[in-house]
């Protein structure tokens, strides 16, 4: 028997092995063998709690005004604005705001918007600034405006403005006002 016919046998032994360990795992699962997680004991209770207490949660929501149409900039301009935000840790049921008076409110404010001049960056600011002032449950907003081609402007257009309330304080400590 030579060195490689030698070898080839235990190799061929221990790929069958493990196929058939792999087979069986695959069909007990298949038919629910693991299904049924081991009961929690006093001796994994611990582990099992703490596990759980030190899993962080994250909540966002976002939505979307589509087609939303304004008056800006001297031309009727169709708009596209996405609102994504972080809630604060912890929210009780009655803290989450509704989203639709979110939405609500910044249609309010670009149909009433003052400076029809201003350029779409400095919209935006206003935009995540109030919705701040106004929905302390949200840490962070994003809010995206993405403007269509017009006449005057055949471009695409978007502005893309964060806001971090941690991020809001330090800046209101070092400034007399947040734009």
């Amino acid at each position: 028997m030579t060195k490689r016919e030698h070898y080839q046998r235990p190799v061929a032994l221990c790929l069958a092995a493990f196929g058939i360990l792999l087979w069986s795992s695959t069909v007990a699962v298949a038919f629910g063998s693991f299904q049924n997680p081991a009961p929690v004991t006093k001796r994994n209770q611990k582990q099992v709690a703490t596990t759980t207490k030190s899993s962080v949660l994250i909540e966002q929501f976002s939505f979307l005004i589509k087609d939303f149409k304004i008056d800006h900039q001297g031309e009727n301009n169709n708009l596209n604005i996405t609102i994504s935000y972080r809630y604060k840790a912890h929210l009780s049921n009655a803290e989450y705001p509704d989203f639709t008076l979110i939405a609500r409110d910044i249609e309010t404010l670009l149909t009433s918007y003052p400076n029809e001049q201003d350029y779409w960056e400095i919209l935006n600011k206003k935009i995540t600034l109030m919705v701040f002032e106004k929905y302390p449950a949200i840490t962070r907003i994003t809010s995206q405006i993405q403007v269509s081609p017009s006449p005057k402007n055949p471009y695409q257009r978007s502005s893309i403005a964060t806001r971090d309330r941690t991020t809001m304080r330090k800046h209101e400590r070092s400034t007399p006002a947040v734009q």
